[in-house]
């Protein structure tokens, strides 16, 4: 499925214009086709780093951020991994995994 394209107005900085227009150059493609990827690239980072954060705060699983973010949840495991985030445990999870360590520690 292909997305309907429209027009948008924004006013930048004269340099982010000038690495636009430099991209556009090095790829040999016009600066919409730059803009586009440059904008897709930065909506799924923000996206990601938005179910990062809701991880974090135990607001959503990571089921539910890896899906909301649009990765595999294999993918949303490296980005805790990678940013240091821990894996979301309810207060049921952490006492039994608690209770695992002691009696592992006891044997």
């Amino acid at each position: 499925m292909v997305d309907e394209t429209v027009t948008v107005s924004a006013r930048i900085q004269k340099s982010q214009m000038e690495e636009i227009e430099r991209l556009a150059a090095q790829r040999g493609v016009d600066k919409s086709a730059i803009i586009r990827e440059l904008l897709a690239t930065a909506i799924h980072d923000q996206k990601i780093e938005e179910a990062l954060n809701q991880v974090r705060t135990l607001r959503i699983t990571v089921w539910k951020a890896a899906e909301s973010a649009g990765v595999t949840y294999r993918e949303m495991l490296d980005l805790l991994k990678a940013r240091n985030v821990p894996f979301p445990l309810s207060p049921g999870e952490l006492r039994r995994e608690i209770e695992d360590i002691f009696k592992t520690g006891r044997k």
